[in-house]
């Protein structure tokens, strides 16, 4: 995923913040922090301004724009979504909200 567009990767991003507010309230530093640095990792972006700019996407926009990406990219977001849902929280609602992004965005 290291060469979509960057209004994608934002949208991954906002992908994330979805999964993880939807299943557990909010996003909290010390539980997601390790998550949120992997995404930025794997979607190379360097600070936590992406994730600030992510935040404030719409959510339905983002779902559009994670749709777009090629399949190839889509299996990146899909196993990017399953390994940060296992890294805390509620790691089966995390996994349930997870499900539900795929069918959103077509993946």
């Amino acid at each position: 995923m290291k060469n979509i567009e960057m209004i994608q990767k934002l949208s991954v991003l906002q992908c994330i913040y979805q999964m993880i507010a939807s299943s557990d309230g909010n996003v909290v530093g010390s539980r997601d922090d390790r998550a949120i640095d992997l995404a930025l990792k794997e979607l190379e972006l360097t600070t936590n301004f992406s994730w600030n700019m992510a935040i404030k996407i719409d959510p339905h926009e983002a779902f559009r724009q994670v749709s777009t990406i090629s399949q190839t990219d889509k299996v990146k977001f899909k196993n990017l979504l399953l390994r940060i849902a296992e890294m805390g929280g509620n790691t089966q609602f995390r996994k349930n909200c997870a499900t539900q992004i795929f069918q959103l965005t077509k993946c």
